[in-house]
């Protein structure tokens, strides 16, 4: 219903910096457009697309793209789902934001602002990207939330109970867990810890919540936070 993952939004003060780094990293760069007026860079790699905004008022949201966003308004008021905002018409860009139930804002424009790489790398010097796993007190709420907008959930017990949204790549843990957003990486992949700060990753302090999982957590990938499940 929302359409296909587009990317994870992230708002930089300097997405050049940033875009740069996350290619250290192994990162690949995609191509924008011009959609938005203001500085904008995109790095991927497979199942994951990191778009850098140099302006905007959420520092992470997850977009979608799909036409007629139009019609997609009344198809969620028809769920009872709020929509926080909508910018709809023929002569702008249109685009919808609602909330997931950790708070989260998810946005649907209606046309991809950046084009794909053509072989966007497997594994990046963090290992293979495996989901970003959002932050809920209610595991239950997020699985409804996404069933009524038509989407599977499978439970999971890796690393810590979880969901997963079936086709996207996206996952829920709780927010007693960890209280903010992870990129997920199999860390199995990954490149040791000196060559990871080589690459200009932060190693943090281990999560008390894995404390019997071996994983390492790293800081500042473009403001995020990264788990590498070892």
């Amino acid at each position: 219903m929302l359409g296909r993952f587009l990317e994870v939004a992230l708002l930089t003060d300097d997405p050049g910096a940033d875009w740069s780094a996350l290619q250290r990293l192994g990162f690949t760069a995609a191509a924008t457009g011009d959609a938005w007026a203001y500085p904008y860079g995109v790095a991927a790699c497979e199942g994951l697309a990191i778009g850098l905004h140099a302006a905007g008022e959420e520092p992470l949201s997850v977009v979608f793209v799909r036409p007629d966003v139009a019609a997609l308004e009344r198809e969620l008021g028809a769920r009872f789902l709020e929509v926080e905002h909508a910018r709809l018409g023929s002569d702008v860009f249109n685009e919808l934001g609602l909330r997931e139930p950790g708070g989260i804002l998810l946005r649907v424009v209606e046309a991809r602002t950046f084009s794909p790489p053509p072989q966007p790398p497997a594994r990046t010097a963090l290992g293979r990207f495996l989901a970003l796993s959002l932050p809920c007190e209610d595991l239950a709420a997020a699985r409804g939330f996404w069933e009524r907008l038509e989407m599977n959930t499978q439970a999971g017990s890796a690393p810590w109970e979880s969901i997963a949204v079936q086709d996207l790549p996206i996952a829920y843990h709780g927010s007693g867990e960890h209280a903010a957003p992870l990129l997920l990486f199999d860390g199995a992949e990954a490149l040791d810890d000196a060559a990871l700060r080589a690459a200009g990753a932060v190693i943090a302090r281990p999560l008390p919540a894995l404390r019997t999982r071996p994983h390492r957590m790293l800081r500042g990938i473009a403001g995020l936070a990264a788990l590498l499940l070892d």
